[in-house]
């Protein structure tokens, strides 16, 4: 009877002791203070986690996110969801966050090391952002580095650190920076090719008897402020120069008076560059080819389909 009474008296504790702990929730990581900081939903999530010197310091009775900087900071999070960027945050895992900001885009932020001593502990994190499921290699990789100071079982952040890493050794890393630049030079020389293409055309109205010109001076003004009501002068972004951006443009084909045909070609000035070539005349088509001679563009060029800031008129 004795026993009984004992191991029913055993059950019954261990049975209330297991009912404890799991009403009890397990302690806040730092990981989740981190979170909670940035993305929580009360007032006092981002405060609750400052040193006390930084709160009393930083923030006043009185205060709004408009006026106070460590309050907008705080508020980045909420005001990300309210934009209706669909964002999910990671308590465990080696993903802290993802973001999408718009369609086809995608921000990760990664835990590259999560360090633990004692009553201390620094979270690593880095940033990468994918454009149609495709990581895009960014001119410098930002890092961050969260140490968090543990004090009355509360994560109070402690220092950040921030930097900046351009590794140059890393081959995908330099070819994904090319690839960008290059882009970009292929952005300009579009750019360039139709506001060539739209002066040849306006010049070839106002001077009929002349038609289309091979020669840039005549066709561009220099000074950008003297370009609206100077009939045919517009401005040349490349300010009349035959090399610009990385390419190489050349007039040719305006034979006959009036010249009734005119071609323009925009190469790369390197010519290991796997960047595109683009041309045009006067149909006002323009086309590009990757690779091969750039002479073969007017004649087995892909027509660009993407809009320009200098529509050919």
């Amino acid at each position: 009877m004795f026993r009984r009474l004992v191991v029913a008296l055993s059950i019954s504790f261990a049975s209330t002791m297991l009912l404890a702990q799991a009403s009890t929730p397990p302690p806040q990581s730092a990981r989740q203070a981190l979170i909670e900081m940035f993305f929580g939903k009360g007032a006092d999530d981002f405060a609750k986690h400052l040193p006390e010197a930084a709160r009393q310091t930083l923030l006043h009775k009185g205060e709004t996110p408009e006026t106070s900087a460590a309050l907008r900071i705080s508020s980045i999070g909420r005001q990300m969801v309210a934009q209706g960027q669909h964002l999910e945050t990671f308590d465990t895992g080696s993903t802290l966050l993802t973001c999408e900001p718009a369609k086809g885009e995608k921000i990760e932020v990664l835990v590259e090391s999560d360090s633990l001593r004692g009553d201390q502990e620094e979270i690593e994190l880095s940033v990468h952002y994918y454009k149609n499921g495709q990581l895009q290699s960014l001119p410098v990789v930002p890092g961050f580095t969260f140490s968090f100071q543990q004090e009355k079982e509360i994560w109070r952040l402690a220092e950040v650190t921030a930097a900046a890493h351009v590794p140059l050794t890393d081959p995908d890393y330099l070819k994904g920076l090319r690839r960008q630049q290059d882009e970009s030079y292929e952005s300009s020389a579009q750019m360039r090719l139709n506001a060539i293409a739209a002066a040849e055309n306006r010049y070839a109205t106002e001077y009929p008897g002349v038609g289309y010109s091979c020669t840039l001076a005549s066709l561009f003004s220099k000074d950008v402020a003297g370009a609206p009501g100077e009939g045919t002068f517009i401005y040349d972004p490349g300010q009349g120069t035959d090399e610009w951006n990385g390419y190489h443009f050349t007039l040719s084909g305006c034979e006959g008076s009036p010249a009734l045909k005119f071609r323009v070609l925009a190469a790369p000035v390197d010519p290991d560059s796997e960047a595109k070539t683009f041309c045009a005349d006067e149909s006002g088509t323009l086309k590009f080819v990757t690779g091969g001679k750039s002479s073969t563009c007017f004649s087995r060029g892909q027509p660009v389909t993407i809009g320009s800031d200098y529509p050919i008129d």
